[in-house]
């Protein structure tokens, strides 16, 4: 700003100004996190056999978010082989969390969403949480992930069957 505009301006008012546009251009997070029953209400109207689940811990405050979309598991039924990836990807937003995923390669080896679960960190009690929803869909052959210790004990826990793998990029 002092080089181009000319103008000095501390750090902090920098911060602050930066994250009033960002609330003025894409909403309060915290305000999305409130609408995310509507939103899910809403999505589940035209697509009959979606689900969307929300917890709260004692606080009513946010904890987990899960949904999986009616016609991901009817591809994955009917077209796409039975393997199933799972990672987790730590979000760097203001609200921070973890999106964790699980998806599948379709014939054409192109990646294929089956459900998608965010949280506010990742544990063993939200990961298991989340692969208990994905048991209410298809078997699964295999299921694959980078082996983190809440991810392995989930699947052992709800999936004793299918055979577990690690990610060849983790085992390196």
């Amino acid at each position: 700003m002092r080089e181009q505009h000319g103008i000095h301006l501390l750090y902090n008012k920098a911060y602050r100004s930066k994250e009033h546009i960002l609330n003025q251009v894409f909403g309060d997070p915290w305000e999305s996190f409130q609408r995310l029953p509507a939103y899910f209400y809403v999505l589940e109207q035209p697509n009959p056999g979606t689900m969307t689940k929300i917890k709260i811990d004692l606080k009513i405050q946010f904890k987990y978010g899960f949904i999986v979309i009616e016609a991901s598991i009817e591809g994955f039924n009917y077209v796409i082989k039975h393997i199933i990836c799972i990672d987790a990807i730590h979000l760097k937003a203001r609200t921070s969390g973890v999106l964790l995923v699980a998806v599948c390669k379709d014939g054409n080896e192109m990646i294929y969403p089956l459900t998608f679960r965010f949280a506010n960190f990742e544990c063993t009690e939200s990961l298991t949480w989340f692969v208990k929803k994905l048991h209410k869909y298809p078997d699964h052959e295999m299921l694959v992930s980078d082996r983190h210790n809440g991810i392995s004990n989930a699947m052992e826990a709800i999936f004793p069957n299918a055979a577990h793998e690690i990610y060849a990029y983790h085992l390196a």
